[in-house]
C-alpha cells in the first residue's frame, strides 16, 4: 500500500491602503493520499496557517478535505465521502453553480478560488464514456465564515448613523443566526461531444451568506443595542454549462454558466429582498496568441455579492504576457460595471524563481466611488505579495 504527501509553503502578505496596515500570513498545506485498499483510497489535505489580517484567526489547523474514495468497485461508479470540496461550473470564477462549499470572505480574481470542505457524499456514474451523471449530498448548509466582529463593524456603519440622526448612539450590536439544518443536494448530468463538452444540473439549498431577517433598536437606560437576526434563504438553481472549442479561431476555448435561480420570498422590514426567478450568468472565452499573450475575457451578469433584482452586467479582462528568455511574466486583470463604469484593477508582475519557488507582486486599485458597483473593492485597495513554494 502507498503513501504519497506533497507540500506547500506559502506566505502572503498585503498593504491596504486605508488601513494603513500590513498583513501577513504563513499557510503550510499538506495533500495526502493513502491506498486503503484496492481501488480505495484516503485522500485530502492538511492546512496550517497562522496570519495577522484584520477579522482573521490568528492560528488555524485542520483538514480542509479528509475523504474516502472508491473507484470502480461498483462498476462504473466512482464514490467519495467525507469532508469534500465539489465543484460545478464550466467557468474559471464567479461561477453562478458552484454552490455547495462555501468560500473565504470577500473577492478573489484568481482562478479555482479556495473552497472550504463540508461534509458530504459524491457519487459518480458513467453511463457511457461520453455521459456523466454526478449526485452531490451535503447534511448541513456551510456558511461563508464571516467573523462576527466584521459584520458588527460593517452593521454599526451602516445603521448607526441612520439611529444617531434620531437621537441615539448605538454602543453594541447582538448578532443572532439562523442556518438550515435541511439537506442540500444536487443531479449534473455531463455529456462530451466532438468538439465541446455540456452538462445541466439542478442544486437544491441555500444561500451561502447571511440575509438581514430582523432588526430592533433595543434602548435601556445604560446603553443603547442594535439586536440583528441573520438567515440564509432556500434557493434553487437549475444550471447549463459548456466549454469546448471557439468557433472560427484556432486554440481558442469557450466556456459559460448559465443560472436560472428560484429564491425563497425574503423581506426585510417590509421591503421584498428576494422575491422572483431570476438569472445569473458568466461567458468567456480565453486564447494564446502567438507571442505567449495569454487573453482571457468574458461576460457576467451577476456578481458573486448579487442577487435578485440587484444583478447587474460586467465585462471583465485577464491579460498576462509571457516574455522571453525572462522569468517574469506581467499580468493585468480589470472587471468594468456596465451599469455605473466603475472598475477594479489589478496589475502585477509573476516570478518563477526556480522549478518550485514562485512569486507574485500586485497592485489593486478601484475607480469609482465608494457606493458604485464596485466601491466594494475600496476597502481592499493596496499592494500584495506572495511566495509560494512546492516540495
Amino acid at each position: 500500500m502507498a503513501f504519497d504527501t506533497s507540500q506547500e509553503l506559502i506566505y502572503e502578505g498585503s498593504y491596504i491602503l486605508n488601513q494603513d496596515k500590513y498583513s501577513n500570513s504563513l499557510t503550510f498545506n499538506i495533500d495526502y493520499f493513502h491506498e486503503v485498499a484496492d481501488d480505495v483510497f484516503l485522500e485530502g489535505d492538511l492546512v496550517i496557517r497562522t496570519t495577522n489580517e484584520q477579522y482573521g484567526d490568528p492560528f488555524v489547523i485542520g483538514p480542509n478535505e479528509i475523504y474516502l474514495s472508491a473507484y470502480n468497485i461498483i462498476e462504473n461508479l466512482d464514490l467519495k465521502a467525507g469532508k469534500i470540496i465539489s465543484r460545478w461550473g464550466a467557468a474559471d470564477m464567479f461561477s453562478p453553480l458552484d454552490n455547495f462549499n462555501p468560500g473565504p470572505p470577500g473577492i478573489t480574481f484568481i482562478k479555482n478560488q479556495n473552497k472550504l470542505g463540508l461534509l458530504g457524499f459524491n457519487a459518480s456514474y458513467y453511463i457511457s464514456d461520453l455521459t456523466l451523471l454526478q449526485a452531490v449530498l451535503v447534511p448541513r448548509l456551510g456558511v461563508t465564515p464571516y467573523p462576527d466582529q466584521y459584520l458588527k463593524d460593517t452593521y454599526l456603519a451602516t445603521y448607526g448613523p441612520i439611529y444617531q440622526a434620531q437621537g441615539y448612539t448605538i454602543d453594541d450590536v447582538d448578532l443572532s443566526y439562523d442556518v438550515p439544518e435541511s439537506l442540500i443536494w444536487g443531479l449534473r448530468l455531463n455529456h462530451s461531444f466532438s468538439s465541446f463538452d455540456a452538462a445541466i444540473s439542478y442544486y437544491k439549498g441555500y444561500y451561502r451568506d447571511p440575509f438581514l431577517a430582523d432588526l430592533q433598536l433595543i434602548a435601556e437606560s445604560n446603553e443603547t443595542n442594535l439586536e440583528i437576526n441573520l438567515g440564509y434563504p432556500a434557493k434553487q438553481v437549475v444550471g447549463l454549462e459548456f466549454q469546448g472549442e471557439f468557433p472560427g479561431i484556432e486554440g481558442a476555448t469557450l466556456r459559460g454558466d448559465l443560472a436560472y435561480i428560484i429564491p425563497e420570498q425574503w423581506s426585510f422590514q417590509g421591503e421584498n429582498i428576494l422575491d422572483n426567478p431570476y438569472l445569473k450568468a458568466i461567458i468567456s472565452a480565453d486564447y494564446t496568441t502567438d507571442s505567449n499573450l495569454y487573453l482571457n475575457g468574458g461576460f457576467i451578469y451577476g456578481m458573486i455579492f448579487e442577487s435578485g433584482d440587484d444583478c447587474t452586467p460586467y465585462l471583465y479582462l485577464n491579460a498576462n504576457q509571457e516574455l522571453k528568455k525572462s522569468d517574469l511574466e506581467p499580468f493585468y486583470i480589470g472587471i468594468l460595471s456596465l451599469e455605473d463604469m466603475s472598475m477594479g484593477n489589478i496589475v502585477g508582475i509573476d516570478y518563477q524563481i526556480s522549478e518550485s519557488v514562485s512569486a507574485s507582486l500586485s497592485y489593486l486599485f478601484p475607480s469609482g466611488s465608494s457606493k458604485s458597483n464596485l466601491g466594494i473593492l475600496k476597502n481592499s485597495e493596496g499592494f500584495y505579495f506572495s511566495i509560494e513554494w512546492l516540495f
